[in-house]
């Protein structure tokens, strides 16, 4: 009998090293505590099955012992080589780092969409909208739903310029809140990312003003737009300015009931090197990560988070209400022919 626990304490030191080990792994994967239980488990059983039936394997006779122990052997293997994904499938992380996911794969998908609209299906958005929803809490509400925001856009195919470069800075404030040490750094310090964003909304605004035929006050909104993207000329910005302010006086000059500013976001308005130079201000999210949101800007996020609740209560209570029954005519009520 001595072979046989010689047999058991082997395998149980075996699991023990694994088992600390995959522990190690579990608490830096943020994991929850069920996970552990259920990892401490698997260890646990291997060592009783050693304990238990290794001696028992033993004290059978000849013939029949090869048997088992080949069989134990593959019992205790399987085991032991269960992948631990699996237990973190079942158990979960904790619910930051779930959501801590959640973002990269709405960033991802984001990024899919955005290069090529059909490399991802609407099913698939509003299955990643609906786990954001699931994970959402009192804590992180603001930051899910400005997750929800990002694919409610993308699977309407509208994101207004502006609208989507304040959720994207406000969603970086927010996520560097809880994972402080897991964010990629920013492009630029907040100066620059703040004066970037400055650009970026004056642009914008002039791109929404340009998309239909403005009146008379939008042309004035217009002009003042102009004016401010003219003190932000710099040598590095001065291409883009020049283009930008000689693209928008022409379009203002115009015929009246004309072709849009700016048709597409190829920019060919902005001459043959608009598109490098817009790709080269604002071509990464991470260019404005850090920027300042004033007053108006978080007013402008409540307000459009606000809106989508209410949308979305709407749709709900529509979606409630009980069809309605098909009713005999009132006899008394039909129309009398004297």
């Amino acid at each position: 009998m001595s072979a046989a626990y010689i047999m058991a304490t082997g395998i149980s030191a075996l699991a023990i090293l694994l088992f600390v080990v995959e522990s190690q792994s579990l608490s830096e994967g943020h994991a929850r505590a069920r996970t552990q239980l259920f990892n401490a488990g698997r260890w646990g059983f291997v060592i009783a099955l050693s304990w238990v039936l290794i001696p028992a394997t033993l004290s059978q006779p000849g013939p029949e012992r090869v048997a088992t122990i080949l069989g134990l052997t593959v019992l205790i293997g399987a085991l032991i080589l269960i992948p631990v994904r699996w237990f973190i499938r079942i158990g979960g992380r904790s619910g930051y780092w779930e959501l801590r996911r959640a973002k990269l794969e709405v960033s991802r998908l984001a990024n899919r969409v955005k290069h090529d609209k059909a490399s991802v299906n609407a099913a698939r958005l509003q299955e990643a909208a609906d786990r954001v929803r699931h994970l959402r809490t009192p804590a992180t509400a603001q930051l899910c739903d400005l997750m929800v925001a990002e694919l409610e856009d993308l699977l309407a195919g509208t994101e207004s310029w502006n609208e989507g470069g304040r959720r994207s800075i406000r969603i970086d404030q927010l996520a560097r809140d809880l994972w402080a040490d897991e964010m990629p750094p920013p492009d630029n310090d907040p100066a620059e990312a703040t004066f970037r964003w400055s650009m970026y909304k004056a642009f914008g605004r002039m791109m929404e003003i340009g998309a239909t035929q403005p009146s008379p006050d939008e042309r004035d909104d217009f002009r003042r737009l102009m004016a401010s993207l003219e003190s932000c000329r710099r040598p590095d910005t001065n291409a883009l300015i020049g283009a930008v302010l000689n693209s928008a006086e022409e379009w203002l000059e115009g015929p009246a009931g004309g072709k849009p500013w700016i048709a597409s976001y190829d920019f060919d308005e902005l001459g043959p090197s608009g598109l490098e130079e817009i790709r080269w201000i604002w071509g990464r999210e991470a260019a404005m990560w850090g920027a300042f949101l004033d007053e108006d800007d978080l007013r402008e996020i409540d307000r459009d988070l606000a809106r989508r609740e209410k949308l979305r209560l709407g749709a709900t209570a529509v979606e409630a209400q009980p069809p309605e029954t098909a009713r005999s005519p009132d006899p008394s009520r039909e129309p009398r022919i004297d």
